[in-house]
């Protein structure tokens, strides 16, 4: 279930490939408890951070259950805190969010330019982003820590999303790095939704880009 990626920032200079992005799943869940005993030993962590949203991936939260019980995990919302992170590892090494950064900083700096509410104006233009296929209920999860939930934010402005879609997204790519046997029937629907996904913001990126050539034309 593992799709290739492109490497990302090194954990250290030691492991110059080694990026947490390129880890599967059952290594980020390792890595994580061990951190998290750390983390306890010195006075606690920041464990109570959550993003809601009014739907999402259909069976998400089932899949998040299945992966708790395989993995060990003492909750679905210590499991989502898991796939949270690795997403946003996942999310700060792919392309198109760097893509969309670039243009995001012409932007700004075009309306500063021009003093031009307008040209900050076209980041929200485009048609609504929805999942391929959709679960009409309200969606909450657990994510693992302020930083991401401030990363996943970050990412849904760029994206043109709501956090919990961008979020949805990058953890439905850390599941599929997963190696239980007992979500094969699941995973081409998920790798559609991944697919789904790079299209809308291959549109969103083209969108910006052709807005700001036309303002920047002027």
């Amino acid at each position: 279930m593992e799709e290739d990626r492109p490497r990302g920032v090194p954990l250290s200079p030691k492991s110059m490939v080694d990026s947490v992005a390129d880890w599967p799943l059952h290594r980020v869940v390792e890595h994580l408890r061990k951190k998290e005993k750390e983390e306890k030993d010195k006075g606690g962590m920041d464990t109570d951070c959550r993003l809601f949203y009014t739907s999402g991936i259909r069976m998400f939260s089932t899949i998040v259950d299945e992966l708790a019980d395989g993995y060990g995990a003492s909750s679905r919302g210590q499991m989502s805190r898991y796939l949270s992170y690795h997403g946003a590892e996942i999310a700060k090494q792919d392309r198109a969010i760097a893509d969309l950064q670039k243009v995001f900083s012409r932007i700004r700096k075009s309306a500063l330019d021009k003093d031009s509410q307008p040209i900050t104006d076209i980041q929200e233009s485009g048609l609504s982003y929805s999942p391929r296929e959709p679960e009409g209920k309200r969606v909450s999860f657990y994510v693992y820590s302020s930083w991401v939930v401030s990363d996943f934010t970050r990412f849904g402005q760029m994206c043109g999303v709501h956090p919990v879609q961008v979020a949805q997204v990058y953890m439905v790519r850390s599941i599929l790095t997963s190696d239980l046997p007992s979500l094969s029937g699941v995973a081409a629907r998920l790798q559609a939704e991944s697919i789904w996904w790079d299209r809308w913001i291959k549109y969103r990126l083209g969108v910006l880009e052709l807005s700001v050539a036309m303002w920047d034309g002027e």
